[in-house]
């Protein structure tokens, strides 16, 4: 075949229409970068409307709007944009809504990566304060004139802390401030923050909703006005834009999300019920093992728990902390979490003690996912790593 008939017959085809109809039981994946359109006035009309038409994937997709409008629908909000991960989500969101002169208080412990890019941000005449309280009602003694945005996670990253969410958005609205959570411990079935007047909802679309450990994704849910100045500005222009079959794989993971959460929020509590027995953990944190006022603040917020937690080994003992951690069998060492498997993660890195001091943690600290495993099987590789780093319970 010359090389002219080869491209006037398969480089320029275009399939426009389905000789065959069809109705697939599992969403189209629209992998494509560009789309074609009948006419130039066509083009015009999208082009000067990207956000609801399809002109390039880096603004809108087929595929990434069907998860967009799905994950909206979920968490109560007009309108979602889906980003190339968390991060992605969480920096546009920074971008479009802050500017020089604004301030963001940040409260009780937040996922690093957030606070450095805030504390980053301070270049450009963003200030920021982080602040721990243990009654959200003293957040309004760190209000300033500036502050611009109060952003939190409930329960917080590392000691899964709850704050009171309407109390959060009286105080918000009294003073014209933002509010930003990062809903991703209970996701989007669990605790509905936008039903509490809550600005903006972040999700990473990496743990519970991808939930097979293969996609890293982010979502920002929301108002139509604040969502869309988001795509316009931090979407647009930062670029973290979710592959096409990335978005399918997450619409893939919500079609078991409320089997998995149900699983999860009856494991957790199972498994924790019998770990806190254990005078060789000093402390469990997870709203279930809470003081009476946070098991409070769970009944009012969350209809079921998530299965990430941390525990404080009862001492100090680098050497300790080691032994147990590599003697874990069905728990493997790793970030992130959400999947199938179960995950430990301790907090000191032999060269971050300090960090952890201003964190307020213990290098005995560390950061357990439950998985879909069967929890008296984490139970037993628990006690047993316990029983080598310490001895066995007489």
């Amino acid at each position: 075949m010359k090389e002219q008939e080869y491209f006037e017959n398969i480089c320029c085809e275009v399939e426009k229409t389905n000789e065959r109809a069809y109705i697939p039981m599992s969403p189209d994946i629209v992998q494509t970068s560009s789309f074609y359109y009948e006419n130039y006035e066509d083009f015009m009309a999208a082009s000067d409307d990207e956000k609801n038409h399809y002109v390039y994937t880096r603004g809108t997709n087929p595929t990434t709007e069907n998860l967009e409008q799905k994950l909206a629908r979920l968490e109560g909000g007009e309108k979602c944009k889906v980003f190339a991960s968390g991060m992605g989500a969480i920096a546009a969101t920074f971008f479009t809504l802050l500017k020089q002169g604004n301030h963001v208080l940040m409260a009780n412990t937040i996922y690093g990566e957030a606070v450095a890019l805030v504390r980053y941000m301070e270049k450009f005449g963003v200030t920021v304060d982080r602040v721990d309280v243990s009654e959200t009602a003293e957040l309004k003694s760190f209000i300033t004139p500036a502050t611009k945005m109060i952003y939190f996670e409930s329960p917080s990253s590392q000691k899964f802390e709850l704050l009171d969410l309407a109390e959060i958005t009286a105080l918000a609205k009294e003073n014209n401030i933002y509010t930003v959570i990062d809903g991703t411990w209970a996701g989007p079935l669990l605790q509905k923050p936008l039903a509490y007047d809550i600005d903006l909802v972040i999700l990473s679309l990496s743990k519970y909703i991808g939930g097979h450990s293969d996609i890293v994704g982010g979502a920002v849910i929301g108002s139509n006005q604040l969502v869309d100045d988001i795509f316009e500005h931090g979407h647009q222009s930062l670029g973290a834009v979710s592959s096409p079959f990335n978005s399918w794989l997450a619409i893939r993971g919500l079609r078991t999300l409320p089997v998995r959460m149900s699983h999860l929020s009856n494991a957790i509590t199972t498994l924790l019920d019998e770990l806190v027995k254990d005078p060789r953990i000093a402390k469990i944190y997870h709203p279930h093992c809470g003081s009476d006022q946070q098991k409070q603040l769970a009944k009012k917020y969350l209809s079921g728990y998530g299965s990430l937690f941390a525990i404080d080994l009862v001492d100090l003992d680098f050497e300790k902390l080691k032994i147990f951690v590599n003697h874990l069998n069905i728990m493997s060492i790793g970030v992130s979490w959400g999947g199938f498997e179960s995950l430990v993660l301790p907090a000191y890195k032999g060269n971050n003690e300090q960090q952890l001091k201003d964190r307020g943690l213990p290098i005995s600290h560390i950061r357990m996912y439950l998985g879909l495993e069967d929890p008296q099987s984490i139970l037993e590789d628990i006690k047993q790593a316990l029983d080598i780093a310490y001895g066995p319970l007489s």
